[in-house]
Parts: C-alpha cells; structure tokens; sequence
C-alpha cells in the first residue's frame, strides 16, 4: 500500500513551522475512522488547519524535557494557548464520575485521562510562564471527535469536554493578545518544546 503526505507550508518558518501527516501504511486506519488517540489528533488537526488557516498558530505532537509526555495539539490565538487533547470513543456513551474527577466511558471508570490531563496543564503553564509574555492565559480543554457527549456542558476535573464544532466556537473568542503577541508566543514554545 503507498504512501500519501499532504504538508502545509507557511512563509515564516521561525514561528510557522511544517506540519507533516502521512496517510497509509500497514494497519494504517482511513483518515474518517480514527483510531485511538493519534488517530483522533490527526482528524482534528485537518479540520483546524481548515478553519483557521494561520488565524491560529498550532504546534502538533510536542513534548516538555521531562516525563511530561506527547502534548498532542497546542493552539495559540489571540484568547491565549490551548491545551487540546483529543479523544475518539466511537459510538460510547461519555459521560463524568458522579464527583466529576474521572470520565465514564460506557460506564467504565477512566481515571489516567484526567490525571494525564492535570500533568500536561502544568507543563504548558510552566512553559508559557517562562516564556515571553508569562501572563498569557492557558487553557486546557479534551476534544472528542467520536463519542456520544451528553447535551448539557461537560467538565471532567475542571477541564471543559467538547465535541469538534464546540471546541471551534471556543478557538473563535477573542481575546487579550494581538498578532504580535501570539507569534512571540508561538515561536517560543515551537523552540522549546520538543516533537514527540
């Protein structure tokens, strides 16, 4: 079976760095069923690059010196730098703990996602702290590109759950930070972090 890339280049390598993705493959799931997480991640990615174009800076697969682990999607706008974790449930019922500390996936605790979760938040917001504008505001948020979510708004440990088009409605706020701003930023986790 071959091997298909679709690459995005920009203009300003420094602070606009190339996203490869690479289709095929041995057991490589079809780009509409993803499987796990990385499959997950690379359908979300398509569709932000989509909608966003360069309104929105992304970093993909990054990781923090240390046992922080893959950072799957950094976005970076003008409302600050979002933490995305994206996850594919396809056809469960996703729902929280009764205490809200832990997802219910079809009714089976999982626990290490939230925990996961809380060790990558501190490790971008130790990275932005000592950054260029240690201010800017960090969020974190999960991103479930299949799952059957609950109609009313989630939250799984403080952190917001989204399906894709919430998650696109919450990367459209604007905020504090101006073009300026969010390359500086941009540029100086795109160096410091390294790809997973």
């Amino acid at each position: 079976m071959g091997m298909s890339r679709r690459i995005v280049r920009n203009e300003d390598r420094v602070s606009r760095p190339e996203l490869t993705v690479v289709h095929g493959g041995a057991g490589a799931p079809p780009s509409d069923a993803p499987a796990g997480r990385a499959g997950a991640t690379e359908v979300l990615a398509r569709r932000l690059l989509d909608t966003f174009g360069e309104r929105i800076l992304f970093l993909f697969h990054r990781r923090i010196p240390g046992p922080s682990g893959d950072l799957p999607i950094i976005a970076v706008g003008s409302d600050g730098v979002h933490l995305i974790e994206p996850r594919a449930y396809p056809g469960k019922r996703i729902r929280a703990t009764p205490d809200g500390s832990a997802f219910l996936i079809d009714r089976v605790r999982h626990h290490r996602l939230a925990e996961q979760m809380q060790e990558h938040a501190e490790a971008i917001q130790a990275a932005v702290a000592t950054g260029p504008l240690p201010e800017a505001p960090v969020h974190t948020s999960y991103c479930f590109v299949e799952g059957r979510l609950p109609w009313r708004p989630l939250e799984v440990d403080g952190v917001r759950v989204h399906s894709v088009s919430s998650l696109l409605r919450r990367l459209r706020a604007r905020g504090p930070l101006d073009e300026r701003d969010v390359e500086a930023v941009h540029r100086d986790l795109s160096a410091r972090l390294l790809r997973s």
